[in-house]
């Protein structure tokens, strides 16, 4: 980023001397009031009542030493106004100094609110003011690094809202915050992390890459995809949205896997659009060393559409890549109960039971496919399918001979491919059913995004990874200030 000022300095060195005095009187006044907590309890029989009080009490002592040598430190960081230089190019736009600094009191850290005295810099007469030792600190939105990291982390949590959020900032940072400001940080935290994210998504996957060959065993690439309804507030209504997810197996066990998840779209074109970078990158970082690759899903419009128009014919950098489709053998299985359901066996229960498992076992043999379609036509011809049940049944045997050249389970998981697709069914009641589904809960789309892009972040194992690339990308003093030769 560029920053140019005249000459002047944004920054202050701290003596060590000063440092020692600071801490020595924070230190000593939390010493002074430990004695006499501790020397309180001691001194009377204990009861858990006591014990309660003073462990909260102690707690509530250790955030203080904390605030205060924090705000001690930003104070220090900052020269005295006529020490600061006159102007500063932001962004190729020229700011002011104005004449003189502004307190801050809402910073929230880890340990509580502090307050900052800041000087201002302003574009033009009624331009945007910065604050450059803000910018250096990388505080956004009110919240230091570390105090955001921590309640982004909670919202994207599993199971919890805008109101557990708040109530955790109360109880860990000892501070209260209000909806709209955390909403404001929530929209910050995705809007800055989303473009960090692929990338460590593919070192993620690398990883378990590696993992799987470290063990000598033969890595697979599992994609999914499927969609789940989401209630949106506006029409009080559901869509439905969409999730994808990359696992890597060795041996038909699962090492990891990574998510994606977008709100409700026409033809779910952004899902698709990352899914297609993601998988691009990771082959480009396998080399000449591609894994095994097979996608997984049911055979609904959207993920045959994605097959067809996509994977079926994957090209990276002019080198076609196999991808094996896989129809989930569960949705399979689940036409076969339909025709079960369908055919005249009278009230004998018990040969619809017997079929119905034969076929289920049949369907995972060699050759199972083909032999099913075979017993179900043998069937057909002995019993009959009710006149309320055809149209349903019929439904389903042209299901089974779509896709039947997608369904040769035995050979499938010979090689170590999933059969199924409960991976991706797992991530839509992960990252939407348990976050964005509770009691009477509806999202904006914006919200609804930004909820489910840290949810997938927290999901994926990466936050921190990505927390920590999108803080390197920040400007820094030495980045922002370049002094102009005098």
């Amino acid at each position: 980023m560029d920053v140019k000022v005249n000459a002047g300095s944004l920054v202050s060195a701290i003596a060590e001397t000063e440092i020692s005095v600071a801490l020595d009187k924070i230190v000593d006044e939390f010493r002074e009031n430990a004695i006499s907590l501790v020397a309180s309890f001691a001194a009377d029989q204990s009861t858990p009542e006591q014990t309660h009080n003073v462990e909260n009490q102690l707690h509530q002592q250790l955030l203080e030493v904390g605030r205060r040598l924090i705000e001690w430190l930003f104070s220090q960081l900052e020269p005295a106004i006529d020490e600061m230089p006159g102007t500063v190019s932001f962004r190729e736009q020229s700011h002011r100094r104005l004449p003189d600094k502004a307190l801050r009191s809402d910073i929230v850290t880890r340990f509580g609110k502090v307050s900052l005295l800041r000087a201002r810099y302003r574009r033009g007469r009624a331009g945007r003011v910065i604050f450059p030792i803000e910018i250096s600190l990388g505080i956004e939105d009110g919240f230091t690094p570390a105090a955001a990291d921590r309640a982004g982390k909670q919202f994207a949590a599993c199971g919890s809202s805008q109101e557990r959020t708040l109530a955790m900032i109360t109880d860990q940072m000892g501070t209260k915050i209000g909806t709209e400001k955390l909403r404001k940080l929530v929209g910050t935290l995705a809007d800055g992390m989303e473009p960090h994210r692929e990338e460590a998504q593919v070192e993620e996957l690398m990883r378990m890459i590696g993992q799987a060959r470290g063990l000598e065993k033969t890595p697979v690439l599992s994609v999914s995809r499927d969609g789940v309804a989401l209630g949106l507030a506006q029409w009080s209504s559901f869509e439905m949205a969409s999730v994808a997810c990359v696992s890597v197996l060795a041996d038909g066990k699962k090492l990891g896997t990574v998510y994606l998840g977008r709100v409700p779209e026409t033809n779910q074109a952004t899902l698709s659009n990352q899914l297609t970078s993601l998988l691009t990158a990771t082959i480009r970082g396998c080399g000449n060393c591609v894994p095994e690759i097979v996608y997984v899903s049911d055979a609904g419009k959207v993920e045959t559409a994605y097959w067809r128009n996509t994977l079926q014919a994957f090209f990276v950098d002019g080198r076609r890549i196999k991808i094996t489709r896989v129809v989930d053998y569960y949705h399979a299985a689940e036409r076969l109960t339909v025709i079960a359901d369908a055919l005249k066996l009278g009230k004998d229960k018990t040969k619809r039971i017997e079929w119905l498992e034969h076929a289920r076992w049949l369907l995972l043999q060699p050759g199972g496919h083909g032999r099913v379609l075979r017993s179900i036509a043998k069937m057909r011809e002995l019993y009959c399918y009710k006149a309320s049940a055809t149209d349903e049944a019929e439904k389903a045997e042209r299901y089974l001979r779509r896709y039947s050249r997608f369904m040769d389970y035995a050979t499938m998981k010979s090689r170590g491919y999933p059969i199924g697709s409960g991976v991706v069914e797992s991530a839509c009641k992960q990252i939407v059913s348990e976050r964005m589904k509770l009691s009477g809960m509806r999202w904006s789309k914006e919200g609804g995004q930004r909820t489910m892009t840290l949810r997938c972040l927290l999901l994926s194992g990466i936050w921190d990874a990505v927390y920590k690339k999108w803080l390197a990308a920040k400007p820094a003093v030495r980045d922002l200030i370049i002094t102009e030769d005098a």
